[in-house]
């Protein structure tokens, strides 16, 4: 055996570090968890209106069915929702949303209880977003700061621009805050949480997130009403509402940019749910569809 020197006592010393720093990456790599295994997208009502409402230009005019949607990303040891929906049937009916199930009922189908719920991510504070929060009794919130900012500070008083907001769902949201359940970020928050990437995009509103999963079947974006509809992005056609118009386009460019080669999930696409298959989903019923499995 070699004799240990002085002169060879630094040697060991950085021998002794490297493998300390190998055997703690090789920790952090097991404890981070795998990608999300099953997210699967609920329709829990519907309503049938103007495609005017989703895509001023799109051809032919007339009217289309549009779903309510929330989303349910699952791994071992975190089940996620994507936007609350929202839970005021009549308030909903005011605007032409009928079949309104309650959202319990929808999470059942997947054998999923609400206070199984971790994390719930808010991409903004309109209504049929963001008004079921009190469905989720165990779970954290995620949003944009500016989003909350604007509905709270800044949000102007004129119909257009508050059309969706209530004050309801942004007094709901600053009490989550207050009560430590509610994060905020500032823009694009990549690898937020492992396999989890949280983007600003804008245009809807001042604070609309886009949500993108690293899944066993690659990537998959959901952008709620970033974009209503496929032919949004594939048409480059505006959205209804846009309190923020150049940056909506901006905000087309980024999705197409961050969706590397992934799959969409849009906000309001009654698509997902006919023609599951052609965008590689699979349905398994008329309200829930398999994005990943």
């Amino acid at each position: 055996m070699q004799r240990c020197t002085l002169r060879s006592i630094p040697f060991y010393l950085g021998l002794l570090a490297g493998l300390g720093t190998l055997a703690g990456a090789a920790r952090l790599r097991a404890e981070e968890p795998p990608p999300f295994q099953q997210l699967h997208c609920l329709k829990y009502a519907e309503g049938r209106i103007p495609i005017e409402a989703l895509a001023p230009g799109a051809k032919p005019a007339g009217e289309i069915d549009v779903p309510m949607v929330i989303c349910v990303a699952r791994r071992p040891g975190q089940v996620i929702v994507l936007d609350a929906g929202y839970t005021d049937e009549e308030f909903g009916a005011s605007w032409g949303i009928a079949t309104w199930t309650d959202l319990t009922e929808r999470l059942a189908e997947l054998g999923v209880k609400p206070e199984q719920v971790d994390l719930v991510t808010i991409s903004h504070l309109h209504w049929d977003h963001s008004g079921g929060t009190s469905r989720f009794p165990k779970a954290r919130f995620v949003m944009q700061r500016r989003e909350l900012e604007y509905a709270a500070l800044d949000l102007p008083g004129n119909p257009f621009v508050k059309n969706g907001f209530r004050i309801d769902e942004t007094i709901d949201a600053l009490r989550l805050k207050w009560d430590g359940r509610l994060e905020l970020v500032d823009g694009d928050a990549l690898g937020w949480q492992p396999g989890l990437d949280l983007y600003l995009t804008p245009g809807h509103t001042a604070g609309t997130m886009t949500v993108c999963l690293d899944t066993i079947q690659g990537r998959v974006c959901y952008s709620s009403d970033a974009v209503y509809l496929y032919r949004n992005l594939a048409e480059n056609l505006p959205l209804g509402i846009a309190v923020l118009p150049t940056e909506m386009f901006e905000s087309y460019q980024k999705i197409r940019r961050v969706l590397r080669g992934g799959r969409l999930v849009p906000g309001h696409d009654m698509e997902i749910f006919r023609n599951a298959e052609k965008h590689g989903f699979r349905s398994v019923s008329d309200r829930v569809v398999a994005i990943v499995e």
